[in-house]
C-alpha cells in the first residue's frame, strides 16, 4: 500500500521498500539538495538517486503533479 507524505511543498508517494529513500530525502539531505531531485523529476519526468548506503531509488512525476518514489534493484 502506498503512503503519501508532503515534503517541501511536494506530495510524494512510496511503499515500504522505498521508505529509506524517503527518509534520505527528508532527513539526510538539506532542503535545497532534496529539492534538486524533485525539480529534476518535475522537468524531466524522473530523477534517479542513491542514498548513503548505495541503495538506488527513482523519483517519478505523476500526471496529477504528485511524485512516486520507488526502489530500484
Amino acid at each position: 500500500m502506498l503512503k503519501k507524505d508532503y515534503l517541501y511543498g511536494y506530495y510524494i508517494q512510496y511503499d515500504e521498500s522505498a521508505y529509506d529513500g524517503y527518509t534520505y530525502l527528508r532527513d539526510r539531505l538539506d532542503r535545497d539538495e532534496a529539492i534538486v531531485f524533485l525539480e529534476t523529476a518535475h522537468h524531466k519526468g524522473e530523477a534517479p538517486f542513491e542514498d548513503d548506503y548505495g541503495r538506488n531509488y527513482l523519483l517519478s512525476k505523476n500526471s496529477d503533479d504528485t511524485y512516486l518514489l520507488t526502489r530500484r534493484d
